[in-house]
């Protein structure tokens, strides 16, 4: 008797102990895997006379090395750029199923998706999917869900000002050691190179209760001529995640461009949810603004309550009616040998 009653005993202590971690594993699941995120809204722009300053910068910034987790934006027309469109002129001669699996196949082989929980990038080889505005992360946002145009068109209408860059989009906010940096540029191009280069990085502080920005930015003048009584200064190399996505633009340009001066500009801001930040410098000027930013859950597919069709057998033959109908029984067509795949 007695031993019964240990074991029973035995089993309502784990029996309980197994229902309290299963009540409070949904909570800890939560707070594990749940993150907090921002629509960031972002505006650069350059003074004029920037390149006029007899000011001596340092330079200590462009002997950095560009952090190699930096990316830049994904935009919405990123669907139409594919690497190899010969594949569209060779269907053309083909059958319209061969077309559609060709195409098919080639979108999905080249177009890289981020993921929306990490914002690594990661190339989608089996299946295609369109961008998510909604949901993706590090994707340029269209202009009905930016808030600048009227802050950019006055600093276009100044004369004193040039808007080199200027974007919206969503992300994770993470600590410093998880923080993705999105590359920034704008102006003019030169070569490879713009006028305005560096990465913007958006990070917790130590306690997660601030955002702050990490501004890493240099304004560069490129010269068709080196000058003869200076030595040409190296900038940073391009983040590889630029360079594979950089796309050439027109005409190969073969001239030669020699860095004549830059300006770096080194910056960091605890940031306040829904408030207009404006980050000041002699050189360039940045806006910033961030929105927390709730997720929308992936919508419930809809279920078909139809039954679907069963198919047409070469060999079966259709069953006999139990009662004649009113109206005909219409069967499939039996498929020709021509357009049966063997």
């Amino acid at each position: 008797m007695k031993a019964e009653y240990r074991m029973i005993n035995s089993r309502f202590r784990v029996s309980s102990a197994l229902a309290l971690w299963l009540l409070a594993a949904p909570a800890w699941a939560q707070t594990q895997t749940e993150e907090r995120w921002y629509q960031i809204e972002v505006t650069v722009f350059a003074h004029d006379n920037a390149m006029q300053s007899r000011e001596i910068w340092p330079m200590e910034l462009l002997q950095q090395p560009v952090a190699r987790s930096t990316r830049p934006l994904d935009s919405m027309m990123s669907v139409y750029d594919l690497p190899d469109w010969s594949v569209l002129d060779r269907s053309l001669t083909s059958t319209p199923v061969a077309e559609s699996i060709a195409l098919t196949q080639a979108i999905a082989a080249a177009q890289p998706v981020d993921d929306r929980l990490t914002g690594a990038p990661v190339l989608r080889s089996s299946t295609f999917r369109l961008p998510d505005p909604q949901r993706d992360a590090f994707l340029a946002l269209p202009s009905s869900d930016q808030q600048f145009q009227d802050t950019n068109r006055a600093l276009a209408g100044a004369a004193r000002y040039r808007v080199m860059f200027h974007s919206a989009w969503r992300q994770p906010m993470r600590g410093s050691n998880q923080a993705i940096p999105v590359w920034v540029e704008g102006g003019n191009r030169f070569g490879q190179r713009h006028e305005l280069e560096g990465s913007l990085n958006f990070r917790f502080n130590p306690g997660q209760d601030r955002v702050v920005l990490d501004v890493r930015l240099w304004l560069t003048q490129f010269s068709a001529m080196p000058l003869a009584e200076s030595v040409e200064i190296s900038l940073p190399e391009l983040p590889e995640a630029v360079v594979g996505k950089r796309r050439p633009e027109g005409m190969p340009d073969e001239q030669q461009w020699y860095t004549t001066q830059v300006i770096p500009v080194l910056n960091t801001r605890e940031l306040r949810s829904n408030e207009f930040h404006y980050l000041d410098h002699p050189a360039v000027g940045v806006i910033v603004q961030i929105q927390p930013y709730t997720v929308p859950p992936l919508p419930e597919p809809e279920m078909n309550s139809e039954p679907a069709p069963a198919p047409a057998s070469e060999t079966s033959s259709p069953a006999p009616s139990a009662a004649p109908s009113a109206a005909p029984l219409l069967h499939p067509v039996q498929p020709t040998a021509t357009s049966t795949t063997r």
